[in-house]
């Protein structure tokens, strides 16, 4: 967000810059988009989100391309760094959106979150995750979307797909915190810590994996453009390609097993606390 690069160090973002950037441009996303277009508010502010972040994602790309050719960074640790980044607008996207689904009305959150929030669900207490290997193959699908969806678009897709993603988990999160809220006579402030608590910890593996999946695309994708098939160049981007695509599995694997385990557990123990 250009806006803010007044604050960067070196011209870069940091993760709070990005974090504070990620929850801006969703709450504005959202406004704008309910303002002009309220009927495709749910998918315009993912669009309107995912532009805001271009002049960001170019610069953290460029800087990660700069620090291991230029400075001889090893590869491992500036991508590892590429990669808190990026986890900083996710995080920050999913909080602004899951503020606007904590204050707006909740006859305007039906309307500017229908794709994003389900009609049906269950209060937060009586949640049901689903079994392993359901999730497991639809993280996995959404795992490799992330990668595809990079190799033609790059950071435009990688942007896309985050966006789309903060916005499921924020609204989702925000209005069920929300709903338990009301349902039980407890605040707002008591309810939405407990169901982050709850889901945090699988929605971190799982935000960790598609990130590393949009990354290996866009890795792929420039280093197809800059080297030859047969170069060692190109060969140390397909290295790390593989490398980063087999963490995010594992990640994806880790992240299933956590959600249908340790999720459901948490669930019982915050509402527990709660008296609910």
């Amino acid at each position: 967000m250009r806006v803010l690069k007044r604050f960067y160090r070196d011209g870069v973002p940091g993760p709070a810059h990005l974090l504070f950037e990620g929850a801006l441009a969703a709450v504005m996303g959202i406004l704008f988009a309910a303002g002009v277009f309220p009927n495709e508010a749910s998918l315009l502010s993912v669009f309107l989100v995912s532009l805001s972040a271009n002049d960001s994602m170019e610069r953290i790309l460029n800087w990660n391309h700069w620090s291991i050719v230029k400075r001889g960074r090893p590869p491992a640790e500036a991508n590892l760094r590429l990669i808190l980044l990026l986890a900083s607008i996710f995080t920050g996207a999913t909080i602004g959106w899951s503020a606007m689904g904590l204050t707006l009305s909740p006859e305007l959150v039906r309307e500017l979150f229908s794709h994003q929030v389900s009609a049906e669900r269950a209060l937060f207490p009586d949640i049901y995750f689903g079994e392993y290997v359901p999730i497991l193959k639809h993280n996995l699908f959404v795992f490799f979307f992330f990668f595809l969806i990079a190799l033609p678009f790059r950071r435009g897709g990688v942007m896309l797909a985050i966006a789309w993603n903060a916005s499921v988990w924020g609204a989702t999160f925000g209005v069920m915190a929300r709903e338990w809220s009301s349902a039980e006579g407890l605040r707002l402030i008591a309810t939405w810590p407990r169901v982050m608590m709850a889901v945090t910890p699988h929605m971190t593996l799982e935000a960790i994996a598609y990130v590393l999946a949009g990354l290996s695309g866009v890795f792929w994708s420039r280093g197809v453009e800059r080297h030859d098939l047969t170069s060692e160049s190109m060969g140390a981007v397909m290295r790390s390609v593989v490398v980063m695509m087999a963490i995010g599995v594992a990640l994806v694997a880790l992240g299933a097993a956590v959600e249908t385990s340790v999720a459901p557990a948490l669930v019982a123990l915050v509402t527990g606390a709660s008296g609910g």
